[in-house]
């Protein structure tokens, strides 16, 4: 997927738009299950920085992650995530589709990619049906941005 410039939006997501987002996060657990992939929580997969990964989300994921948490509360160390603190993600309930589908077991990687994209699709369906503006592009960066919108001038 390529990220795109549209407008982002951190307002509040519609009632049925987060309950279809948490369904798809659901259904796509139990897919990951049914595979048998394994978090072995050694962290290695979610230090993306060392991994040369770069973290990709809808701007609906990062508005869901921004109901739970203030964005000019958010703490950034470079491109870090801020949810990336002593080796482990602190933010395990409400993380995007990247987070869910990165695992260091490189055997289940096509499988999990396509998963992604199967769900990715439906957030986005979604999200076009709910009328809420769509964007896609770097995770950090978005909340960043957040950030910086919602700190006083």
């Amino acid at each position: 997927m390529n990220p795109s410039s549209d407008k982002r939006s951190t307002n509040p997501l519609p009632i049925s738009l987060r309950e279809e987002l948490v369904s798809i996060y659901r259904e796509l657990t139990a897919e990951i299950e049914a595979l048998g992939v394994t978090c072995w929580a050694r962290s290695h997969c979610c230090d993306f920085n060392r991994a040369e990964h770069r973290l990709y989300a809808s701007s609906v994921e990062v508005a869901y992650v921004l109901e739970t948490h203030s964005a000019k509360e958010l703490h950034f160390d470079g491109p870090l995530c801020p949810f990336w603190q002593d080796g482990l993600c602190t933010e395990r309930e409400r993380r995007p589709l990247g987070c869910r589908t990165y695992f260091c077991d490189k055997d289940f990687t096509d499988r999990l990619q396509k998963l992604y994209e199967t769900y990715y699709s439906r957030l986005q369906e979604a999200a076009a049906a709910s009328s809420v503006s769509w964007s896609y592009g770097s995770f950090v960066e978005q909340l960043k941005e957040a950030a910086t919108a919602q700190r006083p001038k």
